[in-house]
């Protein structure tokens, strides 16, 4: 069949020395004094914010060991261990680039670091943790771009290679709806990460991405627009392009495999003052300064991105 794979790994591994260009939600609300901090109803750090917002889900004051993939500058991680110094985090992630600024963040601290793609990671390492934590980077791991809906028409699974067949038997195994069009991206790497995260029984896991399938509360439809397609989208990065992510199939492995979840968007824990001036520059696309744009850029994130909170249904 005719279709690619994306994959970052080699730029992650190889090329990666900066997440400056790439303003992840995260790192731009770390520092204090900056302008998108002035729109909060709490003017907090990323990590302060959401964990405050898991503590309303998750026993956070019992949550010892912590797992986090794909870490960044580790400002995230940095706030946990700030808010509850009990904490024995471990970090995972492909490139040793933000590995060496992990350490940096997290210097004084007890943490463990490993390089590693965390779709090769032994299962076997991630028994006795109590939270995962995996906040966007979904995005980056690998996805099929262009499948053709022939594959659902397939008459043998012997007439299709090892990828079609992981496709076709992941569809079968959770239940997939059939995607709408005669082409389809698949995270096919999103859903094994999520799969082996499951399956290791993590009593909970929270995930953040940007999303392919999400949607602005009626509350904000009158200065926040966004369009979601349903289809797992690319977006260009400097070096490499990564793809939104379809988050009801993220949600259907987790309850497959024995997960409730509360879904949402970022907005969620990151509340904005819905001000004049703010809907003034969300109008106006932000055009009239610097920080309007970032501003507006920011905004629209808060409703792009989606995140699950999953906790394992007690036997």
């Amino acid at each position: 069949m005719n279709y690619s794979i994306n994959t970052t790994k080699d730029y992650h591994i190889k090329h990666m020395n900066t997440l400056g260009w790439e303003l992840t939600l995260c790192n731009a609300l770390y520092r204090e004094g900056t302008p998108i901090r002035k729109i909060l109803e709490r003017n907090d750090s990323f990590g302060c914010l959401l964990y405050d917002y898991l503590s309303l889900y998750v026993p956070m004051n019992d949550v010892k060991k912590v797992i986090e993939i794909g870490g960044g500058y580790g400002y995230l991680m940095k706030d946990f261990l700030d808010k509850n110094s009990a904490i024995e985090p471990m970090m995972i992630d492909i490139s040793p680039f933000l590995l060496k600024k992990q350490e940096e963040t997290l210097n004084g601290y007890k943490v463990l670091l490993r390089q590693e793609d965390f779709l090769e990671t032994d299962p076997d390492l991630l028994s006795g943790f109590d939270l995962a934590i995996m906040n966007e980077n979904l995005g980056d791991f690998p996805t099929i771009v262009d499948i053709s809906q022939e594959l659902f028409k397939a008459t043998s699974p012997d007439i299709l290679d090892a990828y079609a067949k992981e496709v076709m038997n992941l569809f079968e195994r959770y239940g997939f709806s059939k995607p709408v069009g005669r082409f389809f991206n698949f995270n096919i790497g999103a859903v094994l990460a999520v799969e082996k995260l499951c399956t290791s029984g993590i009593p909970h896991i929270y995930i953040g991405e940007h999303s392919c399938e999400a949607q602005v509360p009626d509350t904000f439809k009158s200065f926040v627009h966004i369009v979601s397609s349903g289809n797992p989208e690319k977006i260009s990065l400097m070096g490499h392009d990564e793809y939104t992510i379809k988050f009801s199939y993220i949600e259907q492995v987790a309850k497959t495999l024995g997960y409730t979840s509360i879904r949402g968007h970022f907005n969620d824990f990151i509340k904005i003052n819905a001000t004049e001036d703010l809907r003034f520059v969300m109008l106006s696309k932000g055009r009239m300064s610097d920080d309007g744009e970032m501003i507006c850029q920011f905004v629209e994130d808060l409703f792009k991105y989606e995140y699950l909170i999953l906790s394992r249904v007690r036997d």
